[in-house]
């Protein structure tokens, strides 16, 4: 049985829309719940996370964000006219295949755009996809670890659609010194409208034919190679900074590693030490 949860009519029409879309096969996933606002989807995931009667995998959707939050506690601003979801699956891949989940996110991601907007976006190592260098989406991975075991896994996904440009720096500026280069898929696009219901559905229906896969090897390293290439296409036009224990520098990708890992190139001080491994890491712990 599919259980449903949301704020109003027009967000349970929205969540039935996607279950009636394909009549060829529905959704995997069993629970789905979306909001008017939340602080994060994310954290509401890792509420179900300790909740014994969830069933996975786990739909969460909000129209707004009001703590979001990025990789390492860095702020994302989720103003009204986003996408701000969460899916939360049951996994027993061991702890060496973590980033597979983030690499099928990020391409999935990208494919949506791809395919709704016309747009074909960049992806910037390790979570970030990008128009014309500017960031527009950010991927967020929460796990759970047991006995070298992934057992659960909660993919946050957070996508400037149609939310206002200024709206959004000012948020994160409110919280950063910096000036974000972001952008919004609708100032990408000319300023046309996003239509965030099909977005939604291919990113959903994707993840629903896709996730299971992710038991085969072969699949898994399919998905590596295509990661690879879309970090090397990027790599030329994208500029990296990197945060090593006792040193900050300008770097450049040499090779990513199939656990995540990168071997960067120093390019402040190239004489020095040619390559430095640069791991990829995130929060192996929810609730």
């Amino acid at each position: 049985m599919i259980r449903i949860q949301c704020s109003d009519k027009e967000k349970l029409d929205f969540i039935c829309n996607l279950l009636n879309k394909s009549e060829q096969q529905l959704p995997i996933f069993q629970e789905y719940y979306f909001f008017d606002t939340l602080l994060s989807t994310q954290d509401f995931a890792s509420n179900l996370y300790n909740n014994a009667e969830t069933k996975f995998p786990v739909f969460i959707l909000s129209a707004s964000q009001t703590g979001g939050r990025g990789r390492r506690g860095s702020s994302w601003a989720s103003p009204r006219g986003g996408v701000w979801m969460s899916m939360m699956f049951e996994s027993e891949l061991e702890t060496s295949e973590l980033f597979t989940f983030l690499i099928l996110a990020a391409l999935i991601v990208s494919e949506a755009v791809e395919s709704q907007v016309g747009i074909t976006p960049q992806i910037k190592w390790p979570n970030d996809l990008l128009i014309g260098g500017r960031k527009f989406a950010g991927i967020l991975m929460d796990t759970d670890v047991e006995t070298g075991k992934l057992t659960k896994v909660t993919i946050g996904i957070g996508i400037n659609s149609n939310n206002d440009l200024e709206i959004t720096r000012n948020q994160i500026l409110d919280k950063s010194t910096l000036k974000p280069a972001i952008t919004t898929l609708r100032s990408a696009f000319d300023g046309q409208q996003i239509n965030n219901f099909e977005l939604v559905s291919f990113i959903l229906h994707k993840f629903s034919n896709l996730v299971p896969k992710l038991n085969s090897k072969l699949f898994r390293d399919e998905l590596r190679y295509l990661f690879k290439r879309k970090i090397e296409d990027s790599a030329s036009t994208l500029s990296y900074r990197f945060k090593t224990k006792n040193n900050e520098f300008a770097g450049e990708i040499v090779l990513v590693n199939d656990d995540g890992s990168i071997l960067v190139r120093n390019l402040d001080e190239p004489r020095s030490n040619p390559l430095v491994r640069i791991d990829s890491v995130f929060d192996t712990s929810m609730g």
